[in-house]
């Protein structure tokens, strides 16, 4: 289903920002004329993604610091090189998005 989440207005470059879509939160990056939509919480320990760093088409944790890629959700880095226990993060879930006339629509 094609739900609307917001205009592009609504958006600053670079600067990740939290919507609740039918009980599903996302966070919605815009990086010039693309936009991302990935799942409100890091993978890793479930801090909000609002709050990550935007570099290039990643966005990385600012609790601690494991970077996704905004265009398929894969883990890039994981800051402690290790993968068991509580260093394990899946890949974060990214959404398929639409713009249409200035809104964004993401697929739910």
């Amino acid at each position: 289903m094609l739900v609307r989440v917001c205009s592009l207005l609504d958006l600053e470059d670079k600067k990740p920002r939290k919507f609740s879509i039918n009980g599903i939160e996302v966070a919605i990056v815009r990086i010039d004329d693309k936009v991302f939509a990935i799942d409100a919480y890091c993978p890793h320990k479930g801090r909000n993604m609002e709050y990550g760093d935007v570099d290039g088409y990643k966005i990385r944790c600012d609790l601690h610091g494991y970077e996704y890629s905004l265009e398929n959700g894969e883990l890039v880095l994981n800051p402690y090189g290790k993968s068991s226990g509580w260093y394990f993060s899946s890949n974060l879930r990214i959404y398929k998005v639409e713009v249409k006339n200035k809104d964004i629509f993401i697929q739910i």
